[in-house]
């Protein structure tokens, strides 16, 4: 009779591309030496329109889920279940509900993965739901944070043990095809919605216009809504910034890296709620790209150290033009913060920090397995 498995990994995988995504793409791709992993990958969204959103598709999924997930915990009998909890939105709250409560009961043991900021004080908000979320999460045999907080967000729900895991993240490296001559490039990468800062993008913009700045702001990603990208869109033609900017629409493997390759600066002025780590400013690292970025949520800590950032206040375009121009204007200093970059990903966000972190985390759970 073949071992029992280890680990079950359920987690989503893109599309659609964000931190969360692209992090558990890794651990369901490596091969676990030493671990007998089994993999089962929700599919609720195909589309960074359809994240957070019910529909009927959903629900149909959610139930197929359980029914893998009992099937896996019978037939291969892992001993943890690893699962990533919602984030704060009412819609997958509500599926973690009923999913953990359908399946949580097979694993001796559990580990939760917290991608998303703001769970706890959300949860204190959506009254009898909320409290049911608390149940479903409660005493875990592990909660990792991918940043550390104080407290830690498994702290909140009771869990026996917490530890921090840093994303890390593995590039293709590529040759920059922008002559140094042509139009300053200032990068962002992500959902392009209201918390990621895309008004104080054009806002910024137009402050550096006025000061005489010509500058190219190059936005990859996907809108969350039509809505939001017309009034963006609306907002930089009454700018007069129509020329100043290039939407890509979301990009992927070897186009996504050029477009890092090609950039002078990250500009990434999130305020976005569920922020939590900004995997995006460590692929700009991972190109020896400076940037400019926020006092928000788990920012800092990324950054800090690294001598590769200027962080800004919130919603505080003013702060923003004086560091974009302040990089604009000093080669020098862009060249040493570029190195520092590098540097500072070799040493702290690698794929094979990020693995063999959490190599280490399932081998925890599992040496108190009884």
């Amino acid at each position: 009779m073949s071992r029992k498995s280890d680990v079950l990994l359920v987690g989503q995988t893109p599309p659609p591309f964000h931190g969360q995504a692209v992090v558990t793409e890794m651990l369901f791709d490596h091969s676990w030496e030493g671990l007998k992993v089994e993999k089962l990958r929700m599919a609720y969204s195909e589309s960074i329109e359809m994240v957070g959103r019910a529909n009927l598709g959903k629900v149909w999924h959610l139930f197929s889920l359980i029914i893998q997930t009992l099937r896996i915990a019978f037939v291969k009998r892992p001993k943890v279940l690893y699962y990533l909890p919602a984030s704060a939105n009412k819609t997958p709250v509500i599926r973690d509900i009923v999913y953990l409560s359908c399946v949580r009961w097979c694993f001796p043991k559990t580990v939760f993965h917290y991608h998303a900021g703001g769970l706890p004080q959300f949860l204190e908000t959506i009254g009898i739901i909320g409290k049911m979320a608390q149940r479903v999460y409660s005493n875990a045999d592990l909660s990792i944070d991918v940043i550390e907080t104080s407290p830690p967000t498994g702290s909140y729900f009771a869990s026996k043990k917490n530890m921090a895991v840093r994303n890390g993240v593995s590039v293709t490296k590529m040759v920059r095809k922008r002559s140094d001559e042509a139009v300053f490039q200032a990068l962002f990468v992500g959902v392009l919605n209201e918390g990621k800062g895309l008004r104080e993008i054009v806002e910024t913009a137009t402050v550096l216009l006025g000061r005489g700045y010509n500058i190219v702001y190059k936005i990859v990603g996907a809108w969350v809504s039509n809505e939001f990208m017309l009034e963006v869109t609306d907002l930089i033609a009454n700018r007069k910034l129509t020329n100043n900017f290039i939407f890509t629409g979301p990009l992927t493997g070897d186009e996504k890296w050029q477009a890092y390759a090609d950039a002078d600066v990250f500009f990434f002025p999130s305020h976005y709620e569920a922020e939590t780590f900004g995997m995006v400013l460590v692929e700009a690292m991972a190109f020896g790209i400076p940037s400019v970025t926020t006092n928000w949520r788990g920012i800092p800590q990324v950054v800090s150290g690294g001598n590769c950032s200027v962080l800004c206040d919130v919603k505080s375009p003013r702060q923003f033009a004086d560091a974009l121009e302040g990089l604009f204007l000093n080669e020098g200093k862009r060249d040493t913060m570029s190195r520092a970059a590098r540097e500072h990903y070799e040493k702290n966000y690698t794929k094979e920090r990020l693995i063999a972190s959490m190599e280490a985390a399932f081998g925890s759970v599992l040496k108190t397995d009884s």
